[in-house]
This record gives structure tokens, C-alpha cells and sequence, in this order.
């Protein structure tokens, strides 16, 4: 039996859309089970680098980040207190003028522990602002004129440890004659100031570590006049300067010449503090704020250039010459305070 036109349109037109059905149920099924991207397929993120950390007042590796402030513990350097002890340990050692034409040193002991340090001595109107510099921290002494500590109470912001108050982390040694026979350990000194000092700072940097400048001119040592009764000699031997006291090695207990990586000279003003020792000679009053110039002694060349701090509130600036900071190499570090009354000069 033949079907009508209008009949076969019909069938024509719902088989059509059942073809479509089937196609967009494929289609979409299709879509759905298409995998999804790869997680791995995606972009990485970088790797964060490891953090690195520094000694402040050395630029070499540090482990963490110290919070331990700056231990810093006046030195003799009288004829008769050499040979000293524990200097090769220091990160820092500033050197300056004492009354008699002497010098004394301010050890700064940070990233380094030393088992015997000594002979101490009585500090002197200098160190408040060099203790301010290095955020004050502990500064060990064996005593002083009220005058002479005077500085160090005002501004300093240390820990103060005199012998001749607190003798538990000092000692006497009985093998050389007083007053060059006070001895510590920074064991002993920071222990004892860990049981009476509120909290301390760690230092700041002083000083900008990296290469030295291209224009640096070539330097084998430096010879100096601190005073009448000081002077030295610094020589380079491969990658440090070995140091020579009025005319001899300036050796240590151990044997050891007193050396450093990196010794900067800073020339300062001198003024009168008005207070005369027992032969009647005044204590100076060595400026360690204001303005000069400095030279710095590394990797046998010398750069030149100005140092500023205003007051002592202010950090120290050091400027090269040719533009920039001036920049030392990582290790210890000595600074001669050259005062007017002295004289450096360079040995190309």
C-alpha cells in the first residue's frame, strides 16, 4: 500500500531529528569525557632561593641572622702590656690615642669567641661614640676616671662592665704586673652581662662589603704615627696586612702577628678633655664624629675618600673618590684613628 506524500514528509522530518538527537547526545557525551589538562602541564613557579646571612662587622657567611649584640672590650697596648691576648679573634679592632702619646684599642668581638682576652684597661672618652656606632652592645673595661666614662654613660646606649664594679667575669693574671693583668673571656663577660642587661642590639654594619673600586690605586702597607710613643707599620702578605709595632712584630700570646683583611684609616679631630693623668698629661678627646677623609687598605690597593657622621646619633657615611661606598673585603677589619697631630703615608 503506497503512502500519501503529506504521510512521507512526516516520517522524513521526524527521522531527521532523531539523527540531530543522536549526534548532539554524542557530541556532548564526547565533551564531558574529554581528559582534563595534565597537572603537570601547567607552568612551575620558580624555586625561591635560599636566604643568605652575614656577619655585620666581617661580610662573611653567617648561618642566621644574629641577634647578639657587639661585645667590645678596651685593650692596653703600653710596651709593657704587650704581648696581648685574644685580638686575632675581634671582627673590629679600632685603635687611638691615649694620654703619654700611647694608644689603646676598642676590640669588637661579634661572630667569634675568645677564651682569653687581655690585658684590659680603663676606657677612655672616645669610646661613647664608637659603642654608639655599633648599637651599643657590651663594652667590658677595667675601670675609669669619672671623666673618661663620662661619654659612655651619656650616649653610648651599652652595657657597661667595669672590674673595678662587677669582678666576677674578670681575673687577674699572675705572671704580669698590675694594672696591665685583667684578664676576661667573652664567655664570661657575656654571661654575666646576660644576667643584669635588659635586651641589646645586634650591630649594625659599618662598613659595605663587595669589590674594590677599579680606580683603586696600588698599596703594599701604610706606616703610621698615632703618637708621640705609637707608631706601626702595616705590610701586605698575600691576602691580609700583618702589622708591625714601633719598629718590631707586633706579636700575640700564641705566637701569632697581629693581622687583618682590611685596615682603614680615618683621620680625626682631637680636642682636650681636661683630665691629666698622674705625670700630668691630658687625656685627649679623639672625635669620632664630624667629618675627613680615610683611606682603606685591601687586596693590595688603597682607596681614598671622605667619612661623615654629623653627631653621634648618626651612623658613619663612607664615600669613595670615585663615587659610591667605599667597600672592604670580608674579614676583620682594623681602624686607625689618625689624629691630627699624626701622619699616615702609603706605600704604593
Amino acid at each position: 500500500m503506497s503512502r500519501s506524500p503529506r504521510r512521507l514528509l512526516v516520517l522524513l522530518a521526524i527521522g531527521a531529528l532523531t539523527l540531530t538527537g543522536c549526534a548532539s547526545t554524542q557530541a556532548t557525551t564526547a565533551a564531558v569525557r574529554k581528559p582534563l589538562p595534565s597537572a603537570t602541564s601547567s607552568p612551575s613557579l620558580s624555586p625561591v632561593p635560599p636566604r643568605r646571612y652575614f656577619w655585620p662587622l666581617t661580610g662573611l657567611p653567617a648561618s642566621t641572622a644574629s641577634t647578639t649584640p657587639a661585645l667590645s672590650i678596651k685593650i692596653d697596648n703600653a710596651p709593657g702590656a704587650r704581648p696581648q691576648s685574644g685580638l686575632d679573634k675581634a671582627d673590629m679592632v679600632f685603635e687611638c690615642l691615649v694620654e703619654g702619646g700611647m694608644s689603646r684599642f676598642l676590640a669588637v668581638y661579634h661572630s667569634q669567641a675568645a677564651p682569653l682576652i687581655g690585658p684590659i684597661r680603663s676606657a677612655r672618652p672616645v669610646d661613647g661614640a664608637l659603642l654608639r656606632a655599633l648599637h651599643g652592645g657590651i663594652f667590658a673595661y677595667s675601670g675609669a676616671a669619672t671623666g673618661e666614662i663620662a661619654p659612655a654613660k651619656a650616649y653610648s646606649t651599652s652595657y657597661l662592665l667595669s672590674n673595678d664594679y662587677d669582678s666576677v667575669p674578670f681575673h687577674r693574671s699572675q705572671s704580669r704586673s698590675a694594672p696591665s693583668n685583667v684578664y676576661a673571656s667573652t664567655a664570661s663577660l657575656r654571661a654575666e652581662a646576660g644576667r643584669h642587661s635588659g635586651r641589646l642590639q645586634a650591630p649594625p654594619s659599618l662598613f659595605a662589603y663587595g669589590p674594590a673600586s677599579p680606580g683603586a690605586s696600588p698599596a703594599t702597607g701604610a706606616t703610621l704615627r698615632i703618637g708621640a710613643q705609637a707608631s706601626a707599620v702595616w705590610r701586605r702578605s698575600g691576602a691580609v696586612y700583618l702589622r708591625w709595632e714601633n719598629g718590631t712584630p707586633h706579636l700575640l700570646d700564641n705566637g701569632r702577628q697581629v693581622h687583618a683583611r682590611n685596615v682603614v684609616l680615618i683621620h680625626v679631630q682631637v680636642t682636650g678633655s681636661g683630665i691629666t693623668d698622674a705625670a700630668g698629661n691630658e687625656d685627649p678627646f679623639v672625635l669620632a664624629y664630624g667629618a675627613g677623609s680615610i683611606e682603606v687598605l685591601r687586596d693590595g690597593v688603597v682607596e681614598r675618600g671622605r667619612w661623615s657622621r654629623p653627631t653621634v646619633a648618626a651612623p658613619f657615611q663612607f664615600t669613595s673618590d670615585h663615587g659610591g661606598a667605599l667597600t672592604l673585603a670580608p674579614g676583620q677589619t682594623w681602624v686607625e684613628l689618625i689624629p691630627t697631630t699624626g701622619s699616615a703615608s702609603i706605600a704604593p
